[in-house]
C-alpha cells in the first residue's frame, strides 16, 4: 500500500511517500509566501502535486495537539486543514494519528525526541544521507499507518 505521510506546519510541512516499507519520496514544503493564507495555498498545491505524482492510496496525518501550545496549534490546525482539503479533493481517505502513539510504536518510547524518531526512521528504511526532521516525522506517521493497517487486516 502506498501512503503519503504528512507532518503539518504553516512554515514547514514534512511529507513522505512510502510503499511496503520502502521510501519513494520525502521532503519539506517550506512556503515562501509571507501571509498565512498564501502559505496555506502553497502547502495545499504542493500536496496536490505530490498526490498526482505518486498516487497514494491514503494520507496519514500527524494529529495536531492543542494541549501544550494552544496558539501554535491553531496555525498547525490550519496547515492540517490545507492537507485535508488536498486529500478530500483527490478522493484520498485520511487517517489521523497521535504523535505519542507513533513515537511509541517506532521507538518504544512515547516521548522520544525528533532526533530519536529520525534515527529510527533512517534505520528502518535504510535511508542514508540527510533526512530533515519534519520529513522523518511525516514518514513515521506513514510507517505507523502501514503497521496499523497490517494489524487490522490480520484481525479481519
Amino acid at each position: 500500500m502506498r501512503v503519503l505521510g504528512v507532518d503539518p506546519g504553516s512554515r514547514a510541512t514534512g511529507y513522505g511517500v512510502i510503499e511496503n516499507d520502502q521510501v519513494l519520496s520525502y521532503g519539506v514544503i517550506r512556503p515562501r509566501e509571507r501571509t498565512l493564507e498564501k502559505r496555506l495555498l502553497e502547502i495545499y498545491l504542493e500536496l496536490l502535486e505530490l498526490i498526482r505524482a505518486f498516487s497514494p492510496k491514503v494520507m496519514a496525518l500527524e494529529e495536531v495537539l492543542p494541549e501544550s501550545f494552544p496558539h501554535a496549534a491553531v496555525k498547525l490546525g490550519q496547515a492540517q486543514g490545507a492537507a485535508l482539503l488536498a486529500a478530500a479533493q483527490s478522493g484520498l481517505p485520511v487517517f489521523l494519528y497521535h504523535p505519542l502513539e507513533v513515537k511509541k510504536a517506532l521507538t518504544g518510547y512515547g516521548n522520544a525526541s525528533k532526533e530519536q524518531l529520525n534515527f529510527m526512521v533512517r534505520n528502518l528504511l535504510a535511508i542514508s544521507g540527510d533526512l530533515p526532521l519534519d520529513a522523518s516525522d511525516a514518514i513515521s506517521v506513514a510507517l505507523y499507518h502501514l503497521q496499523v493497517s497490517k494489524f487490522r487486516a490480520k484481525l479481519s
